[in-house]
C-alpha cells in the first residue's frame, strides 16, 4: 500500500478566522477539469424559476441530500443538479473554475480551500453539520464488537475512503491509529475514491468490512453497523459555501441556509449528522 499523507486539519475557529480574513480576489485560472463521477440530476428545471443550481457535494451527503432534494425545490424555486464526490477533489475542480454554484464539503479545510482560491462568496461559508463514522460488513461476515476487533484475521480487507482528499477515509485512519491497530490492518486497507465506493466495496463483497460515513448506512437499522467512538478521531465537521458570480448564486444562498434552517436539520439528523450549532 502506497504513503499516506496527513492532510491539514483547520479548527473550527482557525476556520471561522479563515474565512472572515481572506479577500475576494479574481478567479483562479487553471487548466480544463474532468469533473468528478456520480451526477445526479434533479427534474423539470424549465418549469422552474430560478436557474438550476449546481451542486458539488461531498460523497457521505448521497442519501441525506437526495432526500432534502424535493424541499430545497420547492423552497429556493430551482432544479438541483448534484455532483458527488470527495470533498478534496470537488474542492480543487471549483478551485480551478469547475462551474458549480454551491459547494457542500464534508471537511472545514476545503472550504477554506475554496476561499483561498478567490472563487467563494464573501462571508457565505457556513456549518451544516457533523458527520460519524460507523463499520459496517459484507454479508456472512459478522459486525465486530469494537473498532479494536478490526485486527481479527477473518476482516481480510477493510474499506476506507482514500485519506488524502476524503475527510470520512482521513477520520476513519486516525481512528485506526488511535484505537491501536493501525500497524496490524493497514497492509489490509482498500481505498475508495470516496466514502460512498467504500461502501460499495462492502456491499459488491470486495471488502469483509469497511470504516464509513453513518449517513450511508444508518438506513441498515441500529444492528446493521458499529458506530466509532468520535473520542477516536477529530471531528468531522461539514461546512458549504457559496460560489460567487454565478446565476444561481441567490439561489445557492438559499439552499444552504435551507440545510442551516430547522427543517433542514431535522432531515439531516435523520441521517446521522450532529447539529450545525451544537
Amino acid at each position: 500500500m502506497r504513503r499516506l499523507f496527513p492532510v491539514t486539519r483547520i479548527p473550527l475557529l482557525v476556520f471561522l478566522a479563515t474565512i472572515a480574513g481572506c479577500g475576494t480576489g479574481g478567479d483562479r485560472a487553471g487548466p480544463p477539469v474532468a469533473y468528478v463521477t456520480d451526477v445526479a440530476a434533479g427534474a423539470a428545471a424549465d418549469e422552474r424559476s430560478s436557474p438550476r443550481l449546481a451542486v458539488a457535494a461531498a460523497a457521505d451527503l448521497r442519501l441525506a441530500l437526495e432526500a432534502l432534494r424535493p424541499a430545497i425545490e420547492a423552497h429556493c424555486a430551482t432544479a438541483m443538479t448534484t455532483t458527488y464526490g470527495s470533498s478534496g477533489q470537488l474542492a480543487r475542480q471549483i478551485s480551478s473554475g469547475a462551474p458549480f454554484a454551491l459547494f457542500l464539503s464534508a471537511d472545514t479545510s476545503y472550504v477554506a480551500e475554496v476561499v483561498r482560491s478567490g472563487r467563494a462568496a464573501p462571508a457565505s461559508a457556513a456549518i451544516y453539520g457533523r458527520g460519524r463514522l460507523a463499520v459496517v460488513t459484507r454479508a456472512g461476515v459478522p459486525l465486530p464488537s469494537s473498532l479494536e476487533d478490526l485486527s481479527d484475521a477473518r476482516y481480510r480487507t477493510i474499506a476506507i475512503a482514500n485519506p488524502d482528499h476524503a475527510p470520512y477515509g482521513r477520520a476513519a485512519y486516525d481512528a485506526l491509529r488511535s484505537a491501536g491497530i493501525l500497524d496490524r490492518v493497514e497492509g489490509r486497507l482498500v481505498l475508495g475514491e470516496n466514502v460512498r465506493q467504500a461502501v460499495e466495496y462492502v456491499d459488491n463483497g470486495n471488502a469483509d468490512a469497511g470504516i464509513v460515513a453513518l449517513a450511508l448506512v444508518i438506513g441498515r437499522g441500529a444492528d446493521g453497523y458499529l458506530l466509532v467512538p468520535q473520542a477516536l478521531h477529530e471531528p468531522i465537521t461539514q461546512a458549504g459555501v457559496v460560489i460567487r458570480g454565478t446565476e444561481a448564486e441567490r439561489t445557492a444562498r438559499c439552499a444552504l441556509q435551507y440545510l442551516l434552517d430547522p427543517g433542514g436539520q431535522r432531515v439531516l439528523a435523520t441521517y446521522g449528522f450532529e447539529p450545525a450549532r451544537e
